[in-house]
């Protein structure tokens, strides 16, 4: 036996016991009376045991039916709290929105208290872990992404464009000024990203380091993280190390930077959003107006 009895079963002998005859409960559910009989008695049989004593008006339980009932209701009610909680009622849908983790915990956290005063009646929610990237974008409302700009559906606002920058413990800070000092340095590479220090390299018009870099990461707060311990130089975006270097847990490498064809955007779906939607796009691309003067 299937421990988990359909959905509609379940419901109609919620709605019976509640109501004390199936043909409330029909009205309820938008069933005929028999339809709802047909599916109480499904479940029955399912079970195994009568949950209603049918001689008596109104219908009263079984002493196996007073033992699930309050079972039966705790799940829905588990269901309805689980679905609010997730999805927002229809007239309080959150505001679903997707951000780069290392740019939620560096720059988009420390600017939300502000968001939260100007507009308190806009629900949020924030997904920024690994298994965010599940979510597909036509579920979110708004995306705070890095790339060129071109997302295919989406309608893109240029937040800002920093250079990369080399960055280390203030131990680690060569004591010339060329790149080819750092040839022989341990490096950080962040997986994935077009900004690497072999195109450091070629920008520079060097032949990139012949060792693999020795440690390789998937985010730009780790690759900051292990720089500030001391581990390696690494190439981050300027935006991200101006914590670090403004508290002196990381030095500029270098006094370089590259200019870099991609880009800090926010993107929701083209065509129509809804107010809460606007609010935020509005208020990130006035909030961030400083990267882009830099």
């Amino acid at each position: 036996m299937n421990d988990i009895p359909p959905l509609p079963w379940l419901r109609a002998f919620e709605a019976a016991s509640r109501n004390g005859n199936f043909s409330n409960a029909g009205d309820e559910l938008g069933l005929t009376p028999a339809a709802v009989s047909h599916q109480v008695r499904s479940l029955e049989e399912h079970l195994g045991y009568q949950l209603f004593s049918r001689k008596k008006r109104p219908m009263e339980l079984t002493t196996m039916g007073e033992l699930y009932l309050p079972w039966v209701i705790k799940a829905f009610e588990t269901l309805r709290l689980g679905t609010r909680d997730v999805f927002g009622t229809r007239n309080t849908r959150p505001l679903r929105i997707r951000c780069l983790p290392t740019f939620a915990q560096l720059w988009l956290l420390k600017q939300l208290p502000d968001f939260r005063v100007r507009y308190p009646e806009v629900n949020m929610q924030l997904h920024m872990g690994t298994w965010a990237s599940a979510i597909q974008s036509s579920q979110l409302d708004i995306e705070i992404r890095f790339g060129n700009g071109d997302w295919p559906g989406q309608r893109a606002t240029l937040l800002g464009r920093p250079p990369v920058v080399p960055v280390c413990h203030p131990s680690l800070q060569p004591s010339s000024e060329t790149l080819e000092e750092l040839r022989d340095s341990p490096l950080i590479e962040i997986i994935g990203v077009a900004d690497n220090w072999h195109q450091f390299f070629r920008q520079e018009n060097l032949a990139p380091p012949g060792h693999i870099p020795a440690l390789n990461v998937d985010q730009s707060i780790a690759a900051l993280e292990l720089a500030a311990n001391g581990m390696g130089h690494a190439l981050v975006s300027e935006l991200f190390a101006i914590p670090y270097l403004q508290d002196g847990r990381l030095v500029r490498s270098l006094p370089l930077e590259k200019h870099t064809d991609q880009a800090i955007y926010v993107t929701c779906p083209e065509g129509p959003v809804s107010y809460g939607c606007q609010m935020f796009l509005d208020w990130i691309v006035e909030r961030s107006s400083p990267m882009r003067q830099v």
